[in-house]
């Protein structure tokens, strides 16, 4: 949201959903710029803008819609960190996966010492990949049968996702040949996006 906020007509013809992501826009990327994001987004509200929008919910109506978008964005925020998490988690996998590949390379270890070794920490690097991607995949399926629109959670979650389809790879031994894998070839699996979806967002989904 770069151009500015007409307050009296959101105030005046705005539905109570439409009050309540602006909102929480606002609200959330004031919370991320305090804490040290670099952002090119402004905060659309001032102060007084944002007060009176809060004072605006004031029908039962209105309050319950208030309170269900309050609750989905304390969800959504809390499952993009766990994700963030997840990429963390897989990116320090990845980098211990390469420091061990080259240390056992340069200390010629034997063939067969090599493969097995390369082999449990190609099986962890891919566990913790996919995992990441199809917590991701589940994730931006709830945000968009749940109806979230805020539009700066949804890019940071959109973010991790560029950062998991960078170009992840790494060396591998196929019998006696080396080989480079790239991890953006590796698909989510469906089943685990049903299960998550079921389990975390109380979500029964057919995927594609």
């Amino acid at each position: 949201m770069t151009k500015k906020i007409d307050i009296n007509k959101i105030l005046s013809t705005g539905s109570a959903k439409q009050r309540a992501v602006l909102l929480f826009y606002n609200f959330n990327l004031i919370e991320a710029i305090e804490k040290g994001l670099e952002s090119d987004e402004k905060p659309p509200l001032t102060n007084k803008e944002a007060t009176d929008l809060f004072n605006s919910f004031k029908s039962s109506k209105d309050i319950l819609i208030y309170n269900n978008y309050r609750e989905l964005n304390i969800q959504i925020i809390r499952s993009m960190r766990w994700l963030i998490s997840l990429s963390q988690t897989f990116e320090i996998s990845y980098w211990k996966n390469l420091a061990m590949y080259w240390s056992l390379k340069c200390a010629r270890f034997d063939i067969n010492v090599r493969y097995k070794s390369q082999e449990v920490f190609e099986d962890l690097i891919i566990h913790k990949y996919t995992e990441a991607l199809e917590y991701y995949t589940a994730l931006k399926i709830y945000i968009k049968e749940s109806g979230y629109k805020d539009k700066f959670i949804i890019g940071v979650v959109n973010n991790i996702y560029q950062s998991l389809k960078d170009n992840w790879e790494y060396q591998t031994i196929n019998g006696d040949k080396e080989m480079t894998i790239n991890l953006s070839n590796v698909e989510p699996d469906t089943e685990n996006i049903k299960h998550i979806l079921k389990v975390e967002f109380k979500l029964e989904y057919e995927t594609e």
